[in-house]
């Protein structure tokens, strides 16, 4: 079986585009401090990829030598310098925050192009931290910031990002206009002091390459073919040398798609050879490459051996792993055909629970197909275990573990269907109870048998009212929502010590109760209305009600709906 590229195939572009170039030592900070910017920021590029430690001190010498120069350009650039450094070493969350950070600074300072270029940083970014919407909104903020300051190179490069969401989502033959657009542009372009041959005929280098993977991903090989010749004549030009690896890589992969696997393993090495930099993405990109075409010449074997070294090497981040459905496909269907079933199927599990993660992110594919894909793969596995088990002569054992896997199969897909039906049942309740709620209130209202306080009969009812009405100016500002909404800091709020008292007796439940109560109740009614709130991760739907991790908002939620939120979510999706 020959595995289509998806989310990888993306590395061939972000592989050159990591490169940087680095000599000499290292020295300390006082030496850095004297040098120029030029030579600091070829050191900060040096361990950008090696030494997270060193690479975060060399670009604060960068930021604090740009900060005694006044010049806010570069203190901008060393602080994108760190954020990208913890990108690259897989702190995501920092990585974002820092890159929120970047468009402050320059919306700040109206560093105009900067601020589009943290724009292009920040949507970058959003494929591992929240949703493919959010990182197109980041891109079509920078393509509308600059169209309206008429920067024609950020509008090309936001163009073309967005090519990558439209070419991720199936839409081929948009972005391929969008990108011959952009060659046209490029080559019609005159060159000058700022945009020279050598800087020319490498990002006509880049845009062709970038042209020919689309057409490779529709499968229009012809097409690819005929454009892959524009990038092999620019690459003979005047050109970076780290250009010239371009024309290696996308040969592979047409070679590839030709079966020519011994070709497209030469020229997938050479490319990948050139500008590697230390970096242990693209170890693990490399070990996918070239496992996919071991694969494909069905020598799964090696494919296997390779492939398993690139996990060895790399350890998958919980925010990377919808990005290795096709990666641990590879290893499913190599140890499949190898006849090792058990690694077979733990690795097709991998897969599609790394598909549906996927799949949420772009919100695109239904849990039915996935299911349709699992029992298609469980049928095919089924008729490989019988024939083996026939040329070893076990038919009396082939017959009883076929029945067996054949009732094991129909039990779970009879308690599968209960599940869903109880389920059904349950959002159905839950439906009718929205309709029914004069206020979100209303919906869930959970009693607590055991209160922390029982009676607050010895409080003036005055005192009481005052509490409530706190209470309810608290909700209106919505500060359940946010994770510092304790008792402590909402009796300081409200300045009083009997908050418990007035909450056990007026609502009959604790504090505890009372907020998760709040919270559930806003959750239930925002995800039915709000189309952009159902599109976020289950993660940072739970942050923003101010739980902590989607398993204490999952559990709050099912405690209190009986369902899951990602139930109940794709339930609301389909009444649309």
């Amino acid at each position: 079986m020959i595995l289509r590229q998806t989310n990888m195939k993306y590395f061939l572009f972000f592989f050159f585009s990591i490169c940087v170039f680095s000599s000499g030592n290292s020295q300390n900070s006082t030496e850095l401090s004297q040098q120029s910017f030029e030579s600091i920021r070829d050191s900060i590029n040096k361990y950008t990829f090696s030494n997270f430690e060193k690479t975060i001190e060399i670009a604060e010498v960068y930021i604090t030598k740009a900060q005694l120069d006044n010049d806010l350009k570069k203190e901008w650039l060393g602080l994108e310098a760190i954020a990208m450094t913890n990108f690259r070493h897989r702190n995501f969350q920092e990585a974002d925050k820092l890159a929120q950070d970047l468009v402050l600074f320059a919306q700040d300072n109206q560093l105009e192009e900067l601020e589009i270029r943290a724009h292009l940083l920040l949507g970058d970014m959003q494929t591992v931290n929240t949703t493919i919407q959010n990182r197109l909104m980041h891109y079509n903020k920078a393509l509308e910031l600059s169209e309206n300051r008429s920067n024609e190179r950020y509008r090309e490069i936001s163009l073309n990002r967005i090519s990558d969401v439209l070419e991720m989502s199936g839409d081929f033959d948009k972005a391929t206009r969008i990108r011959k657009k952009t060659i046209n542009l490029y080559e019609e372009k005159e060159v000058d002091t700022a945009y020279t041959e050598e800087i020319k005929n490498g990002t006509l280098i880049f845009a062709y390459s970038k042209l020919v993977s689309s057409y490779i991903e529709a499968k229009q090989i012809d097409s690819a073919k005929y454009f892959a010749s524009f990038v092999k004549n620019y690459s003979q030009k005047e050109v970076d040398s780290c250009y010239l690896g371009y024309q290696y890589l996308i040969q592979s992969n047409i070679d590839f798609e030709e079966k020519n696997f011994e070709a497209a393993k030469t020229n997938y090495k050479k490319g990948s050879a050139i500008c590697a930099p230390d970096y242990d993405l693209v170890t693990l990109n490399i070990a996918y490459g070239l496992g996919r075409i071991e694969e494909a010449a069905e020598n799964y074997t090696e494919a296997i051996r390779l492939l398993k070294q690139g996990l060895d090497d790399y350890q998958v981040t919980p925010q990377e792993e919808p990005f290795m459905k096709d990666y641990y496909n590879l290893l499913a269907e190599s140890y499949k055909h190898t006849g090792d079933f058990e690694n077979a199927s733990y690795y097709f599990e991998k897969y599609l629970t790394t598909r549906e993660e996927y799949t949420q992110l772009k919100n695109e594919a239904k849990t039915a197909f996935i299911e349709e894909e699992r029992r298609s793969f469980e049928k095919e596995f089924l008729q490989l275990t019988e024939e083996k088990e026939r040329k070893q002569d076990y038919l009396n054992y082939l017959f009883l573990g076929a029945s067996l896997v054949i009732l094991g199969l129909l039990f779970l897909l009879l308690r599968f269907y209960k599940i869903k039906k109880q389920n059904e049942i349950k959002f159905e309740a839950l439906l009718a109870k929205i309709n029914k709620a004069d206020q979100p209130s209303d919906i869930i209202d959970t009693k607590d048998e055991v209160l922390d306080e029982k009676h607050s009969s010895d409080l003036p009812e005055e005192t009481k009212q005052t509490i409530l009405d706190g209470l309810k100016k608290l909700e209106a500002k919505e500060f359940f929502l946010k994770q510092e909404c304790n008792s402590y800091n909402v009796a300081k709020k409200i300045n009083t010590s009997y908050l418990s008292k007035v909450i056990n007796e007026h609502f009959g439940k604790n504090f505890n109760t009372y907020i998760n109560d709040l919270r559930i109740n806003y959750a239930i009614v925002r995800l039915k209305n709000d189309v952009i709130f159902r599109s976020y991760s289950i993660q940072s739907i739970a942050e923003e009600l101010g739980y902590k991790s989607a398993d204490s908002f999952t559990k709050y939620f099912k405690k209190d709906t009986g369902l899951n939120p990602s139930f109940y979510i794709k339930e609301i999706k389909n009444m649309a």
